[in-house]
């Protein structure tokens, strides 16, 4: 009876030994893990009357985190004639949107 304890307990470890190595922690410090990239990708917009560069970025979030220097260099990046002027009525300018892979949206 011993033998049958003995040989069912060293079973029980070989097989959480065997989980814990393919899909475990053990794999996560050999092999990296996917590289999250974000994309930048553009919408065209027409402002209206009274619409300045941040209520367009409220009107148009993101779903990534961000920041609001980062956008609004992108937005400069894609409107570079904007640089020194309002965001005037009625001109078609492009709004930064962005996205990212699907590693980064499991990993959040």
């Amino acid at each position: 009876m011993k033998i049958f304890v003995a040989t069912i307990i060293i079973l029980v470890t070989f097989y959480i030994i065997k989980v814990d190595m393919f899909e475990g922690t053990i794999p996560l410090a050999f092999y990296p893990t996917e590289v999250c990239e974000e994309t930048m990708d553009y919408i065209a917009v027409k402002p209206v009357p009274g619409d300045t560069l941040f209520s367009l970025f409220n009107m148009y979030p993101t779903n990534t985190t961000v920041s609001m220097e980062e956008r609004k260099n992108d937005f400069y990046e894609l409107n570079p004639h904007l640089v020194n002027q309002k965001v005037q009525d009625g001109e078609l300018v492009f709004l930064p949107v962005y996205s990212s892979s699907e590693a980064c949206k499991n990993e959040r």
